[in-house]
């Protein structure tokens, strides 16, 4: 049998990963049984290697040009700028979650599309994976990954959207025009017992030829996740306790101090951190991120996001300390005595004694004049700042086509999680045995000294300290919009100006904001304002896409959109 990267290499898509051709327009299509361009069932499941051909159809994931998905670099990086660590210099992430997302947004319109167009590839090989010659247990545990994977598509759209369509099966045209919208909680239901069976069913690990399938672990931290969705805060801290006394995971320090910055580069895929991740192959399923990630002045880069300023304020100093208590911060020269992981996360500009992000023989500069490179107000999104994290120096031309991979569940989330849980489920369970085990071990690994249980007496000290971990340690990956959205603080981070870099009022600064009408607008900190964000209640769920249900009738749409 073929290692799975090769099979990956090789194989030419078809009915199993229904490869179709030209714009999906509707659930129509992305559902459509017998697509136009597909192998016909009836003569492709001949047996177990076919079978096997089919399954790793179903690990290809969108690649290229296409973003909006919750399975690729900028579908994750979108949704992490939707809660408020950034923006997108077109202005998509901040008109996905605001009061004025609107139902016929293009964005969302294709988180949906492409999360249903995986779903029907799990059911197609579902539904005929039973039906091929092949060993029982084989076919048992090869069904376990795919529903796996499409639990993973039902869960992001139930969180995104709410009640939403529920195909289990594959349809017909007419089937796929007229299904209705399964509730929330039953579709909730419907992951949480594939994941059980999953996490039953999948070995903890495979043979080196098989790297990058599904274990027992990515079944349950997805299985997690959804707990944590629903406070089940129990049984997120039982399961994720499985996770971490199975002993397969453990945080990357092969690379000493930069440990951090090289997990998200290539070869990151094999660290013994990751637990599930999307990998590339180079010249065949590769996609844009460098293009769209790297600053302007570095090898054509597009300098495309812009984290906030509120964000790099939430970085710890050297000390282990917030800026609001450290004794090394000086707001005067922000940026210097920062932690490890901020810089490798964030471009910072040259300022006080804090010479300038470099990267390979390119210093970032967003403050050489109007209309430069990665200039701080470029562009009415552009704030001075650009994401780091990801980047790899060894890409420095075809930045549109790179087999970067991408990761989708790391050991740092499930000591997080559990973290959390545990707090939240049995507060008085958290000693300093867990916190040596959970946050003071992800902090180790960055050089900042530990939390004493003395520091964190309280539940609800451990609650702030966990969440302020999250952030910084998983920012640029996805999470942040899920975990304002289950904190329900949205309202609160996302409702307000946001701010870039800091300028000054003295004409001979390199960061002077100039004077009069032409000046920048800061804040009383001297931090540029760029971007005003407004959040409404009902923006809890995205809107159900109107192309949708102007083909599906039945399709009712969310509370607060026309």
């Amino acid at each position: 049998m073929k290692p799975l990267l090769q099979i990956l290499h090789i194989a030419k898509l078809s009915v199993y990963s229904l490869a179709l051709s030209g714009v999906l327009v509707s659930c129509s299509d992305l559902l459509e049984k017998n697509p136009p361009s597909a192998i016909s069932d009836n003569t492709f499941w001949t047996g177990e290697n076919d079978a096997y051909l089919a399954l790793v159809g179903c690990y290809r994931f969108q690649t290229g040009w296409s973003h909006d998905d919750f399975a690729t670099p900028q579908g994750l990086l979108y949704l992490d700028f939707a809660g408020g660590n950034g923006t997108e210099k077109e202005n998509f992430t901040t008109l996905m979650a605001s009061s004025n997302t609107v139902a016929t947004n293009g964005n969302i319109e294709w988180y949906w599309k492409n999360a249903y167009t995986q779903i029907a590839k799990y059911n197609n090989f579902l539904a005929n994976v039973g039906k091929c010659p092949m060993d029982e247990d084989t076919r048992e545990k090869w069904s376990a990954e795919v529903k796996t994977l499409r639990a993973y598509f039902l869960f992001n759209l139930a969180f995104y959207f709410k009640d939403v369509p529920m195909p289990l099966a594959q349809l017909t045209v007419e089937e796929a025009n007229t299904i209705k919208q399964t509730a929330q909680a039953d579709v909730y239901a419907q992951v949480e017992t594939d994941l059980k069976e999953a996490a039953r069913i999948l070995p903890d690990s495979y043979d080196a030829e098989e790297y990058g399938r599904l274990t027992n672990g990515a079944a349950k931290v997805l299985l997690s996740r959804l707990y944590l969705a629903q406070d089940r805060w129990g049984d997120a801290a039982d399961i994720l306790d499985e996770v971490i006394i199975s002993g397969s995971y453990q945080l990357d320090r092969r690379n000493g101090d930069e440990s951090y910055e090289k997990l998200f580069q290539i070869g990151g895929e094999y660290s013994p951190e990751t637990i599930f991740c999307i990998m590339g192959i180079a010249d065949k399923f590769t996609n844009s991120r460098y293009q769209y990630l790297y600053p302007e002045c570095a090898y054509g880069g597009w300098h495309q996001f812009a984290p906030y300023n509120e964000l790099v304020k939430e970085y710890f100093c050297t000390d282990g300390k917030d800026i609001d208590n450290s004794g090394v911060y000086d707001d005067n020269d922000p940026y210097a005595n920062r932690e490890i992981r901020l810089y490798a996360s964030v471009f910072l500009p040259p300022l006080g004694s804090y010479p300038g992000t470099k990267y390979n023989d390119i210093t970032y500069n967003c403050f050489q004049g109007p209309n430069t490179a990665d200039s701080y107000n470029r562009f009415p999104l552009f704030n001075g700042y650009c994401p780091k994290k990801g980047c790899d120096p060894s890409i420095t031309n075809n930045l549109g086509s790179t087999p970067t991979y991408t990761p989708l569940m790391r050991y740092a989330e499930v000591l997080l999680s559990y973290l959390e849980a545990l707090n939240e489920s049995n507060p008085g369970a958290v000693d300093q045995t867990v916190l040596d085990l959970t946050i003071n071990d992800i902090r180790n690994r960055v050089k900042l000294p530990g939390y004493q249980k003395g520091d964190l007496p309280t539940q609800e000290d451990v609650r702030k300290a966990v969440r302020k971990e999250r952030r910084v340690e998983l920012a640029f990956e996805g999470f942040r919009y899920f975990d304002v959205l289950r904190w329900g603080i949205a309202e609160q981070e996302l409702n307000h100006t946001f701010t870039g870099v800091k300028l000054s009022d003295d004409p001979s600064a390199p960061n002077y904001r100039g004077s009069g009408s032409a000046a920048s607008p800061v804040d009383q900190n001297m931090y540029y304002q760029f971007e005003k964000r407004t959040w409404a209640a009902h923006n809890r769920y995205f809107p159900i896409p109107q192309s949708e249900r102007n083909v599906n009738k039945n399709l009712e749409q969310n509370e607060g959109y026309n």
